[in-house]
C-alpha cells in the first residue's frame, strides 16, 4: 500500500503553507514526484520533503518548480515569507545536532545528500546589522581561520589522534555558538559557512584517519551542507569527488567512488579550477584503476597532468593550493600501485617524497610505505625493508590510524619471507617503536 501524503494546513506556518501550495499544484497538473523531479532536476525524496515541511527548498528550486507548474509567480511570492519566518524563529536549540552515524561505511548514507547537493543551490539569508545584537564580523572569522589552520597544521604533522577530539569540542562549542548568530552581512555568511565546511571537511578527514569511516561520512555530509549555503560550487564538488571519492575507494567501493566523482564532475565542468579539476581527475584515475581498467587510468593520468601543468597558483583558490605535482605523483603512483606496474610507481612515488613538505609527516609513512610495497612485490627485499624501515619512522611519530594500518599492511606482504634477515630486522623495529602495527598484523600479542 502507497504511503499517505502527510497533511498540511495551508493556514499554519509560512513553509507549511508553501509546501502546500507545492503539493497541490503538483498534484493539479498531474505531476508525480519523480516526473517534477526529472524536469527540475531534482530528486524526488527531496520535493517529498519540501512538501512535507520536513526541507527548507532554495529559491532556485521554487522558482524552477514555479515556471514548470506554471504558478504564475505564486511559489516564487510564497517563499520569502517562508525564509524570513525560518530566520526570525531558529534558535539555538533548533539547530540539529549530529547524531552517532553507523561505524561502518554506508553508500546510502550520503546518496541523498549528494542528490540535493548536484540538483540544488544553497539558501543564503540575507541580515543585515542592528543594535543589541552580537554580528559575526570578520574579526571573528579571521580568529576562527587561524583555529582551523592550526589543527590542519598538527593533524599533517601528527595524525589525527588526541586532536580529533580538542577539534570535535571547539566544533560543538565555539563553532556551533558561531554559526547560531547572526551575520553581519550577506558576505560574512557566506565565508562563515565556507569556514565551517572546512572544519567538517578536517573533522571528517580525522574520522577516516581513525578508522571511523561512517562519522567520517557524517562530517562530509555537514561540510557540503555549508559549502551549498556558502555557494562555493567547486569547493562541493571537491567534497564529493575528493573526500567522499576518496573514502568510498579507502573502504574497497570503487564503483560508489566512481559514480560519486563524475557527478561532481559533472555538475562543475570546467568551471572549476584546473586544480580542482586535476584533483577531481586524479580520483577518477584512482576508481578505474582499482577496477583495473589500464586504459581509461592511463588516459585520466594524462589529462590530470596536463590540467596542472597548465595552472597559476595565485589564480587557484586557496583550499586547493596544496594540489601541486607531488599530491598528484601521489595519487598516479596508488593507481600505478593498483595495476600491479610496481617500477612505474616506484618513479611516482619517488617525486612525491621530495615534493611533500618534512611537517607532513602521515604523508610521507604513507609514500614510503608504498615505496617499500612496491620493491616487496619486484621480489627486492632489502630495499623493501630499507624503506619500510622509513615508512615505520615516520608513521612512529603520528598517531595516525592509517599509518598502523599501512605498515600493517607491508608486513603482511612480507610475511611469506618472514624468516628473512631484513624482514626480521623490520618486524623486530616495528615491534620496538610501533606495536599497534605489529598486533595488526599478528606479531604481538593483543592488549590485556
Amino acid at each position: 500500500m502507497a504511503a499517505r501524503a502527510r497533511q498540511l494546513v495551508p493556514t499554519g506556518s509560512a513553509q507549511a503553507r508553501l509546501g502546500a501550495e507545492l503539493r497541490r499544484r503538483r498534484t493539479e497538473r498531474g505531476f508525480s514526484l519523480a516526473k517534477l523531479g526529472a524536469v527540475v532536476h531534482c530528486s524526488p525524496d527531496l520535493l517529498r520533503r519540501v512538501e512535507a515541511t520536513e526541507r527548507f527548498p532554495s529559491l532556485d528550486l521554487i522558482k524552477s518548480c514555479d515556471g514548470v507548474l506554471s504558478a504564475d509567480g505564486d511559489l516564487t511570492r510564497l517563499w520569502p515569507l517562508a525564509e524570513e519566518e525560518r530566520r526570525r524563529t531558529a534558535t539555538p536549540a533548533q539547530r540539529p545536532r549530529m547524531s552517532a552515524p553507523p561505524s561502518r561505511f554506508a553508500p546510502e548514507m550520503s546518496e541523498g545528500v549528494i542528490a540535493d547537493w548536484t540538483a540544488t543551490a544553497g539558501v543564503l539569508t540575507s541580515t543585515v546589522p542592528g543594535t543589541g545584537r552580537l554580528w559575526v564580523t570578520e574579526e571573528d572569522l579571521h580568529v576562527s581561520a587561524n583555529t582551523l589552520a592550526m589543527f590542519r597544521q598538527l593533524d599533517h604533522a601528527h595524525g589525527a589522534g588526541v586532536f580529533a577530539e580538542q577539534l570535535r569540542v571547539y566544533a560543538d562549542s565555539e563553532l556551533a555558538t558561531l554559526l547560531d548568530r547572526p551575520a553581519a552581512s550577506p558576505t560574512i555568511e557566506a565565508a562563515r559557512a565556507r569556514l565551517a565546511a572546512g572544519f567538517f571537511e578536517l573533522a571528517g578527514y580525522q574520522a577516516v584517519d581513525a578508522g571511523r569511516p561512517g562519522w567520517a561520512q557524517a562530517y562530509y555530509r555537514r561540510a557540503l551542507e555549508q559549502a551549498a549555503v556558502s555557494r562555493d560550487r567547486a569547493y562541493g564538488a571537491y567534497l564529493v569527488a575528493v573526500n567522499l571519492g576518496h573514502l568510498a575507494l579507502h573502504c574497497d567501493h570503487p564503483e560508489t567512488s566512481l559514480r560519486w566523482v563524475e557527478a561532481a564532475g559533472a555538475a562543475v565542468r570546467t568551471t572549476a579550477s584546473p586544480a580542482t579539476r586535476a584533483a577531481i581527475t586524479a580520483v577518477r584515475a584512482r576508481t578505474y584503476a582499482r577496477m583495473g581498467e589500464e586504459q581509461r587510468t592511463t588516459k585520466l593520468m594524462l589529462e590530470a597532468e596536463a590540467l596542472l601543468d597548465g595552472i597559476d597558483v595565485e589564480d587557484e583558490p586557496t583550499w586547493i593550493r596544496y594540489f601541486n605535482h607531488a599530491y598528484l605523483a601521489d595519487e598516479l603512483a596508488h593507481c600505478l600501485h593498483d595495476l600491479g606496474r610496481a617500477p612505474a610507481s616506484r618513479d611516482l612515488v619517488a617525486d612525491a617524497l621530495d615534493g611533500v613538505g618534512r611537517d607532513h609527516v602521515r604523508r610521507l609513512a604513507i609514500d614510503a610505505a608504498l615505496l617499500a610495497s612496491s620493491w616487496a612485490r619486484s621480489g627486492d627485499l632489502e630495499r623493501a625493508c630499507a624503506a619500510g624501515m622509513e615508512a615505520v619512522a615516520y608513521a612512529a611519530r603520528t598517531s595516525s590510524g592509517r599509518c598502523v594500518e599501512r605498515i600493517a599492511r607491508l608486513l603482511a606482504e612480507l610475511a611469506a619471507n618472514r624468516q628473512h634477515r631484513d624482514v626480521v630486522e623490520l618486524q623486530a623495529y616495528v615491534e620496538e617503536v610501533l606495536p599497534a602495527a605489529g598486533r595488526a598484523a599478528g606479531l604481538s600479542p593483543p592488549l590485556p
